[in-house]
């Protein structure tokens, strides 16, 4: 049996609201402000339209921003592990949260790169930092 959309599709909230829920407490919302503080962190004044991200996850499969090329990659010095603690965010459920997957030091890990949009990069990666830095403190910093 293959992972397809369709199959995908059955796990689409029927409530946007239920995508992202309230942040755990001792957390805050990030803002529109916060995702362009860390691009401009990220990248200082660097303009270049051609910039790769890696996907190891559910990127993979649902990638959270627009791209116009996908390659296969492999990451070297980090792996894929039940790392980043409990969690009840899609995945288990208040009473019985799941481990989330995150990349842990050693090894290798195979991935997507996507390539962003010409032009469209800071576009692209709030549309990213949306899903997958929704909150702050984030649990998922950056990394060159």
């Amino acid at each position: 049996m293959r992972l397809t959309s369709r199959h995908v599709a059955y796990l689409t909230p029927e409530n946007p609201s239920d995508v992202m829920p309230p942040p755990p407490e001792g957390m805050t919302e990030a803002s529109l402000a916060d995702h362009r503080e860390t691009i401009a962190k990220f990248f200082g004044r660097d303009d270049h339209d051609e910039t790769w991200i890696f996907a190891y996850g559910s990127l993979i499969w649902k990638p959270a921003c627009d791209y116009v090329e996908i390659r296969t990659g492999l990451l070297h010095g980090w792996h894929r592990a039940f790392c980043l603690g409990w969690n009840n965010r899609f995945r288990g459920s208040d009473q019985n949260p799941g481990l989330m997957l995150a990349l842990d030091r050693g090894g290798a890990c195979k991935g997507a790169l996507y390539r962003l949009p010409p032009g469209k990069r800071d576009e692209s990666l709030i549309k990213l930092f949306e899903r997958e830095m929704g909150w702050k403190p984030t649990a998922f910093p950056r990394a060159w």
